[in-house]
């Protein structure tokens, strides 16, 4: 048996009423933040860095995408509509882009920020098959430095001798000054735990995290990073698009980055007609809302949470993340029931709003 201490007894008693009544205490693991001009700025972890509550994510529009061997690249026109994007978030406070090279990112946002570097931060994570410390490399060489760095350290149950090397290089680089905030993306609690015991000096975790797999949640890890000060940043926020397939009021045309690991496709969306029915009177009592927008905002409204990075690809979805953000960080009793009946939706499916090979993802982000 494991033992512990009143203190861990009463901060996990904390959490679980916090889980049971659906929203955590204003007090609970709240990061330190400000306000400037419509956008909210959140303190990351331990180090000087203060991030803008809503950030942009690292996947592109599907539409425009050119896809290559190992490598993606957007063509001129769909690179040029991102790059309109990114401006027109930076103009509403976004002060984090999160960047995959293996999406052929990497260049263009160097060009995109030169002028801004200053002012914004960028997120970096190696995806392609190369030495971390040469991709740390060509990362500064591009940027100057990057301002949050992290390695995926998959989904396994313990940090390996793999992982223990990359991340000495990691810290070391941090040391040079070629990164400024250093930390992991993973989807299992397993690993998370792990790597808070195992890995020495990470600064911020990436982990998954919307209303529907908001877990009970993270009982044992969310206690645990926030007493050693972790930044936390939510990815999946709208659970790889699904969320958007829940809301019969949502705009239909919008496209996951990948249909193929959306949660919940079109080929299962036969089921429960009931629940449908009830999700959009519970969504009537929110006109001017989405369910997409509620459903940012509750991640939004998890103090304990430094950013959230979800993916934007036209106008209209920077438009309504941002425009979640200017309403309450609170939930109203209405919005929480619309929230409870979009959970019955999924939960009443059973497995089957999932497609067969991502169905471990549910069953792991599940209380």
């Amino acid at each position: 048996m494991r033992c512990h201490t009143r203190r861990d007894f009463l901060f996990r008693g904390a959490l679980g009423a916090a889980a049971l009544a659906g929203s955590p205490p204003a007090s609970f693991g709240a990061v330190k933040e400000y306000r400037r001009g419509g956008m909210v700025y959140r303190k990351l972890g331990q180090t000087d860095l203060y991030v803008s509550l809503l950030s942009f994510g690292s996947h592109t529009d599907p539409a425009y995408k050119i896809h290559g061997k190992g490598r993606n690249t957007l063509n001129a026109e769909g690179q040029a509509r991102r790059d309109r994007l990114l401006a027109r978030a930076f103009d509403l406070g976004v002060n984090v882009v999160d960047t995959y090279e293996n999406e052929g990112q990497a260049e263009p946002m160097a060009r995109l920020v030169k002028s801004r570097r200053d002012k914004v931060l960028i997120s970096f994570c190696r995806n392609l098959p190369m030495f971390v410390g040469e991709n740390i490399d060509n990362a500064a060489r591009l940027y100057g430095h990057v301002d949050l760095y992290r390695i995926y350290v998959g989904d396994g149950a313990a940090v390996d001798s793999k992982v223990l090397e990359d991340w000495d290089i990691v810290r070391k680089a941090k040391e040079a000054g070629k990164l400024r905030a250093i930390g992991i993306a993973t989807h299992s609690e397993r690993m998370m735990l792990s790597a808070l015991d195992q890995l020495e000096g990470m600064d911020y975790l990436f982990l998954p995290y919307n209303f529907i797999h908001a877990r009970a949640d993270y009982s044992e890890f969310l206690p645990k990073a926030i007493r050693k000060g972790i930044g936390l940043i939510a990815m999946k926020p709208l659970a790889a698009g699904s969320i958007l397939r829940l809301d019969p009021r949502a705009n239909q045309t919008a496209k996951p980055e990948n249909e193929r690991i959306q949660l919940y496709q079109s080929r299962n969306r036969s089921i429960l007609p009931a629940v449908v029915t009830e999700l959009t009177k519970s969504l009537n009592r929110l006109p001017d809302e989405t369910l997409c927008q509620a459903a940012l905002r509750y991640v939004y409204s998890r103090p304990f949470l430094s950013c959230t990075l979800p993916g934007m690809f036209e106008d209209y979805f920077l438009d309504e993340n941002h425009a979640a953000l200017q309403r309450s960080l609170t939930l109203s009793q209405e919005e929480k029931v619309a929230l409870h009946n979009a959970r019955r939706l999924a939960a009443l499916s059973g497995d089957r709003w999932l497609p067969r090979h991502y169905r471990w993802l549910d069953s792991r982000w599940h209380a």
